[in-house]
């Protein structure tokens, strides 16, 4: 599981009215939408948002009033009114460097990502101008607050950082990489550029420069858990499992209520036969992130490994709950109830597995199997040759003993 880190922690400030609000009349727009500004700086977000309402409902073409309505929106949870309300904001008042930024912010968050790079894109190109708004960057890794930015300081390296981001998000591995190359010429101090660069030599398949580039962010930063992360799993896969399993015994040691590194210390635990280490990590991870599916199918394995039915079929069940489309897991509790000798059950599950993943060439595999114990030949033997046609050996006895006599 590669980490990317990334993340931006919203606060407005707004400035009050020049004229006291009491002098205002009621007809007025500027009246509840100064009584909003205001609201809005007392954090009394329902209120303002009343108020700010009324504004546009006595002139429309206002845009300061969809500014801080979207602001309002922000603080709301409402990410796609808040981004309609920019959208607006921005074609009575284009080019507005504030704005911008925070409707590519909000594109993607929403994963938006074509219209985040195209966003960040013309932040490029614009001059930031004044601001009202105070962000603090939020390391993905740490959950902690380190940095105080505002859209005026929110230099080129950083606006590269996010072109790269909504890339790679976008597939576009090379030009991600492109990107945040850029971003480190800006600002070669910031080790998040270097682990997001390593991110993407990894998806390029160039592994020594990969591993160079979470080392090099470890070297600005010591404690940086996505690169130490990261790099352990680079270990795992294309290098040295023991130097891999002592970084992520660091990990876990400085930062122990980070969810991610027990589980892949718990993958190395599984693989290592070490069953109730593994079980520990994994209860640690759910602990942490109970709503991360795949954890739950993890140690739903595990569970398997160690006997322990009920809990493996309760852990499949709770990933499926969770994440839905994931065929895994509905191919491992397929799998858990063929074994089982629950077939009728586990055909349900492959049917939903391969519904999900058209060449899942297991899942036909195994749903032949199933189907046959039910002495449902034609259609077993249909799906052999599907999974066969899709590069599954199946071996000859096999397919005697199920197609052979039709």
């Amino acid at each position: 599981m590669i980490r990317i880190a990334t993340g931006l922690l919203f606060l407005s400030i707004s400035g009050l009215a020049q004229v006291p609000i009491n002098q205002k009349k009621s007809s007025d727009y500027m009246y509840y939408f100064e009584k909003g500004e205001q609201l809005l700086s007392e954090r009394k977000y329902d209120e303002a948002l009343v108020q700010i309402n009324e504004a546009l409902n006595i002139y429309a073409l206002y845009p300061n009033s969809y500014y801080t309505r979207g602001a309002i929106k922000e603080k709301l949870n409402d990410k796609e009114g808040a981004l309609r309300d920019y959208i607006i904001y921005l074609e009575l008042k284009p080019n507005q460097f504030d704005a911008l930024f925070r409707k590519a912010l909000l594109n993607f968050e929403l994963e938006k990502w074509t219209q985040a790079n195209e966003d960040f894109k013309q932040l490029i190109t614009l001059p930031t101008g004044e601001t009202t708004s105070i962000y603090f960057r939020q390391e993905q890794f740490s959950g902690g607050t380190n940095e105080i930015l505002t859209a005026q300081n929110a230099n080129k390296g950083y606006l590269y950082n996010y072109l790269g981001l909504t890339a790679f998000k976008m597939g576009a591995y090379a030009k991600a990489l492109v990107h945040f190359d850029s971003a480190i010429s800006y600002d070669p101090g910031a080790a998040n550029y270097y682990v997001n660069a390593g991110r993407c030599y990894e998806t390029l398949a160039e592994f020594d420069k990969a591993k160079q580039a979470y080392q090099t962010a470890l070297s600005i930063n010591p404690n940086h858990s996505v690169a130490e992360h990261n790099l352990s799993a680079l270990n795992r896969t294309h290098g040295n499992t023991q130097e891999a399993k002592i970084l992520l015994d660091e990990v876990i040691n400085k930062n122990p209520t980070l969810p991610f590194p027990y589980a892949e210390r718990a993958y190395y635990e599984m693989k290592n036969g070490e069953l109730d280490k593994a079980l520990q990590d994994y209860n640690k991870a759910i602990e942490l992130s109970p709503a991360e599916g795949d954890y739950w199918l993890s140690r739903g394995g595990v569970k398997e490994k160690r006997k322990d039915i009920n809990g493996a079929y309760q852990d499949y069940s709770q990933s499926i709950v969770l994440n839905e489309k994931d065929e895994k897991a509905w191919l491992a509790r397929a799998n858990l109830l063929y074994n089982q000798g629950n077939h009728s059950a586990a055909i349900k599950d492959y049917d939903v597995a391969i519904i999900l993943y058209e060449a899942y060439a297991i899942a036909f595999y195994n749903r032949a199997l199933a189907k046959h114990s039910l002495k449902r030949d034609n259609e077993a033997c249909s799906d052999l040759k599907k999974a066969q046609s899709l590069r599954f050996e199946v071996k000859q006895e096999v397919i005697s003993k199920i197609c052979g006599s039709l």
